[in-house]
C-alpha cells in the first residue's frame, strides 16, 4: 500500500469523539447535582453531621484518617444504629432534584431559540431580502451542504459584525445573519458564502442540539445546584470558624469549596475545547463545499511580548470557546493538528471521571446501594465514558498517522495526563484523604498514573496493529471490539479501586497476622518452627495477592487483553509497506512508520511463551520432589503444605512469564512491544498452568514426585483442588503486570542506549509463507480456547475467601493503642457532649425510669387478703424485662470517649446485667433471695451510674472553661 497524501486523509476518517466527551460532562453535571444537593439538604435536616463520628471518640483536631476510621468500625454497629437513628438519609425522593434539572434544563433548551428569535430583536429573512436572492443562495449552499432543506433564517440588523450564528434544534435549526454580512454579501461574496457555508457545517455536523444541551444545563446547574451548594458551604465554613473542630474538619471543608472551582473551570474548559474543536471541522467542511480559503484571511495583531506574556496569551486561549483566525488558517493548512492527542483533552477527561465516580459512589452508598453489582454498574459507566472519549481519540490519531505514514503516536503522553487527571480528582475528592490534606499513602497515585498510561499505551498499540492489518482502512467493529476490551480493564479498574485502592491510600494494614494463624492451624510446632521462614513470606505476599482482582469480570477483561489483539494474526495482512513522509512532527512517538506494515511473526511471541511455559513444568515437577523429602505422614498434610506447595507453583509461573516478556520485549519493535510482551507472558502462564493442573492431577502417582497425597487417585487431592484457584486467578493478573514492567523497562533501557536505531528485528517484510495463515489461525484458536478454559475454571471453581487482604482486626489494635491523653479538655467536652446527645441521655433517663419504677413497686408492693404484702410474679418479670433490655441497649451503645467515665460505666454495665440476670431467676424459681441479689446488684449499678454521671459532668465543664 502506497502512502496517502494528509488530504486524502479526512478530518472524518474516524469520528472526532466530541459528543462523547460532552456526554461525559452531562454525566457529570447530573450526579454532581444530586450528590451536591444530597449535601444542602442534608443541613436543612435534622441529621447529627459529624455527631455520631464524635460519640464514637473521634477527635478531628488529631486524628489521622485511619485511625478516625478504626475508631469508627471498632464500634462499628453502634455507629450503624447512630446513623439510621438520627441521620436522615437522602430517599429516593431526593433524585428529584435531578429530574427538576432536567425538566428546568429542557425547558430553557426549548425557550433559547424563542427568545434569540425573539421579534425585538431580529426580523425575518423576506424583510431585507426582497428579491430573494439571499434565499436562493442559501438553497444552492444548503444542497451543496447535503442538507434536505434550508434552515430558518433571521436577521439580526442591529448587529454591525460580519458573521453568524446558529441555534435551536438539529433538526429545526435557525441561522441568525448579522446586519454586517448582508452588507459583506456585496463587498465581499467569498467571505459571504464562508460564513454560510460555516454555519451550515454545524448543523450537517450535528453541533446544534448538543451544544445548546449543554449550554441549559450548565446555566440550570449554576442556578439551582452550585449557587446554594456554595451558599450553604461558605455558611458553615464561616459558622465553624470558632469551633474547636474547626481546625481537624479544614481539610475536608476546603475540598467542598474546591469542588465547585474544579466543577466551573473543568466544565468551561472542556466545553471550550470541544466547541474550538467544532468550529474547526466546520471550517474544514465549508471549504470541501467549495468556500474560498482566503475568506479566513483575517487581518489579527501578531502576539507581541515575552515569554510571560505568551504563556498568558496560551492560558486565555484555552478559556476561549472560538480559536484564533491564525490558528483556524493553520488548521486549513495542515488539519493534521486536529488528529493530535492534546493533554487539556486528557487531563479534563481523567479529572471529569474520577468525580464522577466519586460523587456516583456517594450517591448509592447513601441509599445503601454498595453490593458488587452497583459498584460494577457505576464503573461500567464511567469506563465508557472514558473510553469513549479517550480511546477514540487514540484510535483516530493513529489511523490518522497511518493512513499520511507519519510518526504515529505511542499513547504514553495521553496516558500520563489522563492519569495525572484522575490523580487530581482523587485530590479533589474527599475518597482518599478526610481529616488530612493528603492521604497517609499518596504513592498510591503513582499507581493511577501507572494504570492510565498502561490504558492509553495498549489502546494505542491496537490501534496500529489493525491499522496496519486493515491497510488503513477503518473497521468500526474492530475499534468497536478493542475498546470495549479496554472499557472493560477500565471498569475494572475503578471497581477494584473502591474496594481496595481507597484502603491502600488510608494506610490499612494487610492481614498477614490473620492469614499466618490461618496456615498453622493444626501444625505441630516443630513444622511450624521448620518452615518458619516460608510462613512469613507467604503471609505477607498472600495477604497482598489476596486483593487482586477475583471476579469473572475482572479476569475475563484482563484475558481480552491479549486475546483481543491476537486475533489480528487471524486477518490476512497488509503486503506493503511505505516510507515515512518527510517532516513528520516529534515527540510522543516511535521512530518507526505504520502504513501497510507487515506483523511481526506471530512466533516471536509464542515460542518464548512455550519454551519458558515448559520449563515452568520442570520447575514445578522440581518442586514436587523438593517437597516430597520433607513429606509429613499423611493425617498432617494440612493448609501449611499445600501453600508452600502451591507458593512455589506461583513463583515459577510469575518467573516464566516475566521470562517471555523480558525476552519478547527485548527482541520486539516499539511499535508493538507491549502487545507482544502481554502475549508471551500470558501464554507462559496458561502452559504453566496447564501444568501444575497436570502434575497435581497425577499426585499420588508420580513416585518420588508424590507431594499431597500418598495413593494414586484421578484428579487433584480435595485440599489442592480447593487451594490450586488461587493460582489461576492470581497468576493472569501478574503476567499482565509483569509483562507492562518488563516492557516499560526494556522500552527505558533501550531509549537510555540509543539502540533503537540498530534493532535485528527491523527487517524487511518478506512475503507471507503459503498455509502461514491457517496456521496463526489454528494457533490462535487453541490459545483462546485455553484462555477461555482457565477463566471458565476460574468462574466455576473460585478459591475460598481465606482472606480479604487488610487486617480485619485492626481496628480494635488502633483504638487500643491510641493515647487518651492528647485529647484537650474541649474535644473532650464535645465528644462526651456528643456521646449524651445522640444516645447517653437516653440510656440515662431509662435507667432512672426503670430503676426507679421497679424501687417503688419493690417499696409498696400489692397487699394479700390478709393484708400481707405480696409480689405479683407477672409485674416483677415486666420489670426484669425492662432491665435486661436496657442492659442490652447499653452494652451495645458506644464507649464513653473518656476514660474514667467509661471504667465506671463498663462497672454499670456488668452490675446491670447480672441484676437483670438475676431478676429472671427468681421469677422463674420463685426464689426471694434471688431476687434481693438482684436489687443489690442494682444498687451497685446505681452507685457506678453516680459515679460516670458525676465524671461527665467534670468533663463537660472542664470543657466549658
Amino acid at each position: 500500500m502506497t502512502g496517502l497524501p494528509h488530504q486524502q486523509a479526512g478530518e472524518r476518517v474516524v469520528a472526532a469523539g466530541t459528543t462523547l466527551r460532552f456526554a461525559l460532562l452531562i454525566a457529570l453535571l447530573m450526579v454532581a447535582s444530586s450528590s451536591m444537593m444530597d449535601s444542602t439538604l442534608w443541613v436543612f435536616s435534622d441529621s447529627p453531621g459529624n455527631g455520631c463520628s464524635l460519640a464514637a471518640g473521634v477527635d478531628p483536631s488529631r486524628s489521622s484518617d485511619l485511625t478516625a476510621t478504626a475508631a469508627v468500625l471498632d464500634q462499628a454497629d453502634a455507629f450503624e444504629d447512630c446513623v439510621a437513628r438520627y441521620s436522615s438519609a437522602p430517599g429516593w425522593w431526593s433524585l428529584a432534584w435531578p429530574a427538576a434539572l432536567l425538566v428546568a434544563a429542557g425547558l430553557l433548551f426549548l425557550g433559547l431559540p424563542a427568545w434569540k428569535a425573539r421579534r425585538s430583536r431580529v426580523v425575518p429573512l423576506a424583510a431585507v431580502d426582497r428579491d430573494g436572492e439571499i434565499l436562493r443562495a442559501l438553497e444552492d449552499l444548503t444542497a451543496a451542504a447535503g442538507l434536505a432543506r434550508v434552515p430558518r433564517v433571521v436577521v439580526d440588523p442591529g448587529t454591525a459584525s460580519t458573521g453568524a450564528v446558529v441555534f435551536g434544534r438539529n433538526h429545526r435549526p435557525t441561522m441568525c445573519l448579522h446586519g454586517g454580512l448582508l452588507a459583506r454579501r456585496t463587498t465581499d461574496p467569498d467571505g459571504f458564502r464562508a460564513v454560510l457555508l460555516h454555519e451550515l457545517a454545524h448543523v450537517r455536523n450535528g453541533d446544534v442540539t448538543v451544544t445548546y444541551i449543554t449550554v441549559a444545563l450548565w446555566r440550570v446547574f449554576i442556578g439551582m445546584v452550585l449557587l446554594p451548594y456554595l451558599a450553604i458551604y461558605v455558611t458553615m465554613f464561616v459558622n465553624a470558624v470558632g469551633s474547636p473542630l474547626f481546625v481537624g474538619e479544614l481539610p475536608m471543608f476546603t475540598r467542598g469549596l474546591l469542588l465547585t472551582v474544579v466543577l466551573v473551570g473543568l466544565v468551561h474548559l472542556a466545553r471550550a475545547d470541544v466547541l474550538r474543536s467544532r468550529e474547526v471541522y466546520a471550517d474544514l467542511a465549508a471549504v470541501r463545499w467549495g468556500a474560498a480559503p482566503r475568506a479566513w484571511a483575517v487581518t489579527t495583531p501578531d502576539p507581541v511580548g515575552g515569554r510571560l506574556r505568551r504563556i498568558v496569551g496560551r492560558f486565555v486561549e484555552l478559556w476561549r470557546t472560538h480559536p484564533r483566525w491564525d490558528l483556524r488558517r493553520d488548521a486549513l493548512a495542515a488539519p493534521a493538528a486536529l488528529f493530535g492527542v492534546r493533554a487539556l483533552p486528557m487531563f479534563l477527561t481523567g479529572v471529569a471521571a474520577w468525580l464522577f465516580t466519586s460523587q456516583a459512589a456517594d450517591i448509592l452508598g447513601a441509599r445503601g446501594l454498595t453490593g458488587a453489582w452497583a459498584l460494577q454498574g457505576m464503573s461500567l459507566v464511567a469506563a465508557v465514558l472514558v473510553t469513549g472519549s479517550v480511546g477514540v481519540v487514540l484510535w483516530r490519531a493513529v489511523t490518522h498517522a497511518v493512513l499520511t505514514a507519519r510518526a504515529v503516536p505511542s499513547g504514553v503522553r495521553a496516558g500520563l495526563w489522563l492519569g495525572v487527571g484522575m490523580a487530581t480528582g482523587n485530590l479533589v475528592m474527599s475518597d482518599l484523604a478526610l481529616l488530612q490534606w493528603l492521604p497517609t499513602r499518596p504513592a498510591i497515585l503513582v499507581l493511577v498514573v501507572l494504570v492510565a498510561m498502561t490504558f492509553a499505551w495498549w489502546t494505542a498499540q491496537c490501534a496500529r496493529l489493525w491499522a496496519s492489518v486493515r491497510q488503513g482502512r477503518t473497521n468500526r467493529l474492530v475499534m468497536t471490539l478493542t475498546l470495549t476490551a479496554a472499557g472493560l480493564v477500565l471498569s475494572s479498574w475503578f471497581a477494584w479501586w473502591r474496594l481496595n485502592g481507597l484502603l491502600f491510600a488510608y494506610g490499612w494494614p494487610f492481614d498477614s497476622v490473620g492469614l499466618r494463624h490461618l496456615l498453622e492451624r493444626g501444625q505441630t510446632p516443630g513444622d511450624i518452627a521448620e518452615h518458619g521462614a516460608a510462613l512469613s513470606v507467604i503471609a505477607t505476599v498472600g495477604s497482598l495477592l489476596h486483593t487482586l482482582p477475583d471476579r469473572p469480570l475482572e479476569l475475563s477483561a484482563l484475558a481480552a487483553l491479549w486475546v483481543v489483539p491476537l486475533l489480528a494474526w487471524t486477518v490476512r495482512p497488509a503486503v506493503a509497506a511505505s516510507a515515512p513522509q518527510s517532516g513528520a512532527p516529534a515527540g510522543d512517538v516511535d521512530d518507526a512508520q505504520a502504513a501497510g506494515e507487515a506483523l511481526p511473526p506471530l512466533r516471536r511471541a509464542v515460542l518464548p511463551g512455550l519454551l519458558t511455559g515448559a520449563a515452568c513444568w520442570i520447575a514445578v515437577a522440581a518442586v514436587m520432589a523438593y517437597l516430597h523429602g520433607w513429606q509429613p505422614p499423611p493425617g498432617q498434610r494440612g493448609l501449611l503444605h499445600v501453600w508452600i506447595y502451591l507458593a512455589w507453583a506461583l513463583v515459577a509461573i510469575v518467573a516464566a512469564a516475566t521470562a517471555a516478556a523480558v525476552v519478547v520485549a527485548s527482541m520486539s519493535t516499539t511499535r508493538y512491544r507491549l502487545i507482544m510482551a502481554l502475549i508471551a507472558a500470558q501464554t507462559a502462564t496458561v502452559v504453566g498452568a496447564a501444568g501444575l493442573m497436570v502434575l497435581a492431577s497425577l499426585d499420588g502417582c508420580l513416585g518420588p514426585l508424590d507431594t499431597i497425597r500418598a495413593t494414586c487417585h484421578r484428579g487433584p487431592a480435595d485440599a489442592l483442588w480447593q487451594e490450586i484457584p488461587f493460582v489461576l486467578t492470581a497468576g493472569p493478573v501478574l503476567a499482565v503486570i509483569v509483562a507492562v514492567l518488563s516492557t516499560a523497562g526494556v522500552s527505558a533501557v533501550r531509549a537510555a542506549w540509543r539502540c533503537t536505531a540498530r534493532r535485528a528485528t527491523d527487517v524487511p517484510s518478506r512475503a507471507p509463507r503459503r498455509g502461514g495463515l491457517a496456521i496463526r489461525r489454528i494457533g490462535v484458536g487453541v490459545l483462546c480456547a485455553a484462555t477461555l478454559g482457565v477463566v471458565a475454571l476460574e468462574v466455576a471453581h473460585p478459591a475460598p475467601e481465606r482472606s480479604t487482604g487488610f487486617d480485619a482486626t485492626a481496628p480494635r489494635r488502633l483504638s487500643a493503642a491510641a493515647d487518651p491523653q492528647v485529647v484537650s479538655a474541649e474535644i473532650r467536652a464535645t465528644q462526651v457532649s456528643a456521646w449524651m446527645r445522640y444516645g447517653g441521655t437516653d440510656l440515662f433517663n431509662r435507667f432512672l425510669a426503670d430503676s426507679g419504677g421497679f424501687a417503688r413497686y419493690l417499696a409498696a408492693p400489692e397487699r394479700d387478703a390478709s393484708g400481707k404484702p405480696k409480689l405479683d410474679s407477672s409485674v416483677v418479670h415486666s420489670h426484669c424485662l425492662k432491665l435486661n433490655g436496657l442492659a442490652r441497649d447499653t452494652r451495645a451503645y458506644f464507649r464513653i470517649p473518656d476514660a474514667q467515665a467509661q471504667s465506671h460505666w463498663r462497672t454499670y454495665i456488668t452490675e446491670l446485667e447480672q441484676s437483670a440476670r438475676d431478676c429472671q431467676r427468681a421469677v422463674d424459681e420463685n426464689n426471694g433471695h434471688v431476687l434481693l441479689s438482684a436489687v443489690q446488684k442494682l444498687d451497685a449499678a446505681q452507685k457506678a451510674f453516680g459515679a460516670a454521671v458525676t465524671r461527665i459532668r467534670t468533663v463537660l465543664d472542664d470543657g466549658r472553661r
